[in-house]
């Protein structure tokens, strides 16, 4: 029988089927806890992940394995093992019910107990040859959502009866069951007493999570492309590819991982192939999607392209392929970064309407930088040079730099300094680096580094949590920012301070001094970075005065509302996140004493 793909297994009707299953390190890992656990006397197993990650094609494939049909996993339950797997895949009907028809029995009086006799009977005419049967309920939530709605107490103590009877470690019945979400949330519209109903079922079941990461689906997209174009001619551009995605520290990446299937997964480059994966999981349904566009035949498609082209499947093409087929959802109120797609959508009517040559060079490096804003990491680096790179290497544009610039002086595109990425711009008549250095000659030089600081920042106490811990009393310090040290005198539930010291002169002297001298419970924290601190602080000032007379101007200052919240972050990091470290710029100081 000729090996099929399918976008969505069922484990009735594709029992008898050889489908294309590969097996990654994450199955690999959930056989190997469910053998474990079983071996310990756990044989009710509840396993969740989201939509489309492969637990139907999961549950198939470990079948196949224990039958002995196709050894996909090494499976050790028990030694030559008798084995019968009872599939039941989940409806919006009476979980009981269903129990009643798959065991033929008609009776609705003692119909629990019926319906375990008879599954207890099909289990010991497995023999005693070391049995095991397999109750499998996938889309198990189907029958949860009837629960949560339908006789919630008469169907919940079913499944709970079902747990328990399964959970017998001296027989070796099992019970399978898939949800896409967690137990609780079926549970929302239950009364508190139902809910607590629910949670005590819960408990009857052993938790597995199976969900796919980014580097197992590239596995899974590696292993697929066994058609790919011979790879010789590409190996340099494959290297440096890698080189690119490192460096731009775009995506949390295993270097050696990507190193290794690289070569396996061109056409598409390693950028690309990131991008493909992040957003598959976010629009489509993971590994479903992942094989859907595998095995693709549209035009924007693998398929397609390593037939007709040569190079790499781009960033670019990704967006073609993601435009084509989830069209609807992605220009949808429902889509989470729908602002961010109609800005491509802007950005690329733009083009169209800006120039007259190399139309397809200017729009390949818009789809780019749309998607990479989109997935990217907020602390990548997709400066210029990493534009000019993947546009050179990967989208095979030679005048990559050329147009850039034109995209820049069109203002179709913006590079964001702060940030060190491009982004596309929806257009405005402001200049707004002219307007920021304009507003410098406005704006009063920064002299009051707490009142400001103080208007920015109201921080919330903090626990001493070694005094938490050893005595179970918590003992609260709230935050004062002030340019000298201070004598306040802790009131109510205030144990003590943390005192922040900003000033520009040289007062460490003076602040140990004082803690020396002060008996209360103050902890100084003497920042030696106050001028930098202060220069932060005018640039902030700065940009809230060209919003303030920009307000008409939106497109301005959305821009200019995201350059303060970066502003802001960075003073955040300058005073909350550098109290410790090699690299810290604040001294410690508590009895007069540096620590």
């Amino acid at each position: 029988m000729p090996i099929k793909f399918t976008t969505s297994v069922n484990i009735i009707r594709d029992k008898g089927k050889e489908l294309n299953y590969i097996p990654t390190p994450n199955s690999n890992r959930v056989v190997n806890q469910i053998a474990n656990d079983f071996k310990k006397g756990n044989r009710s197993f509840n396993i969740i992940g989201s939509y489309g990650t492969g637990k139907s094609a999961f549950l198939w494939a470990f079948q196949q394995s224990l039958s002995n049909s196709k050894k996909y996993f090494g499976i050790n339950l028990l030694p030559n093992p008798n084995i019968e797997f009872v599939n039941i895949v989940g409806e919006y009907k009476s979980i009981t019910e269903t129990f009643a028809e798959i065991f033929n029995v008609k009776s609705n009086k003692n119909i629990s107990e019926n319906i375990f006799s008879e599954i207890f009977n099909k289990y010991h005419e497995l023999g005693k040859n070391n049995p095991i049967l397999f109750l499998v309920i996938d889309e198990f939530g189907k029958f949860l959502e009837y629960a949560s709605q339908i006789e919630p107490e008469k169907e919940l103590y079913f499944i709970q009866q079902l747990a328990e009877f399964a959970n017998n470690p001296d027989l070796n019945i099992v019970l399978f069951t898939t949800v896409h979400q967690n137990f609780d949330a079926y549970a929302l519209s239950l009364s508190q007493s139902q809910k607590q109903e629910w949670t005590k079922v819960k408990g009857r079941f052993k938790e597995i999570t199976f969900n796919e990461p980014v580097e197992q689906l590239l596995f899974l997209a590696s292993e697929h492309l066994t058609d790919r174009p011979s790879t010789k001619k590409y190996t340099k551009d494959i290297t440096k590819a890698i080189d690119l995605l490192m460096k731009s520290k775009a995506f949390i990446v295993n270097e050696d991982y990507i190193n290794e299937i690289a070569e396996k997964l061109f056409p598409l480059d390693a950028i690309s192939a990131y991008i493909l994966t992040l957003s598959l999981q976010k629009y489509g349904q993971n590994e479903r999607s992942l094989f859907s566009f595998l095995e693709s035949t549209d035009h924007t498609g693998l398929f397609q392209h390593i037939q007709s082209k040569e190079g790499f499947y781009t960033i670019s093409d990704v967006y073609d392929y993601l435009i084509f087929n989830y069209y609807s959802f992605l220009n949808s109120r429902y889509n989470p970064d729908f602002g961010a797609w109609k800005a491509i959508k802007t950005a690329l009517e733009n083009v169209e309407n800006s120039f007259d040559t190399n139309v397809n060079g200017y729009t390949k490096i818009i789809k780019s930088i749309g998607l990479l804003t989109i997935n990217a990491q907020a602390g990548a680096t997709l400066d210029k040079k990493f534009l000019v790179n993947y546009a050179e290497k990967c989208l095979a544009i030679k005048n990559a730099t050329t147009l850039i610039e034109d995209l820049e002086k069109k203002k179709i595109i913006l590079y964001r300094n702060y940030s060190r990425r491009f982004v596309l711009f929806e257009g405005t008549d402001l200049d707004i680096q002219s307007a920021l250095l304009e507003a410098g000659g406005k704006v009063d030089d920064v002299t009051d580094v707490v009142t400001l600081l103080n208007r920015y920042y109201k921080l919330p106490p903090v626990t001493a949590k070694k005094v938490m811990y050893e005595t179970g009393t918590p003992r609260l310090f709230e935050y004062k920012i002030s340019s000298e040290p201070i004598n306040d005198i802790p009131v109510d539930e205030i144990d003590g301070f943390v005192n922040l010291v900003f000033n520009e002169k040289d007062i460490l002297d003076e602040v140990k001094q004082h803690s020396f001298e002060n008996k209360e419970a103050v902890l100084y924290c003497y920042y030696k970075n106050s001028k930098s601190i202060k220069e932060l602080l005018f640039e902030i000032e700065k940009t809230k005065r060209v919003i303030t007379e920009n307000t008409e101007d939106k497109v301005a200052v959305r821009e200019l509302n995201n350059i303060v919240l970066h502003q802001q972050n960075l003073l955040t990091h300058k005073i909350l996140n550098n109290f410790y470290g090699a690299n810290s710029e604040v001294i410690w100081i508590f009895n007069g004493v540096i620590v």
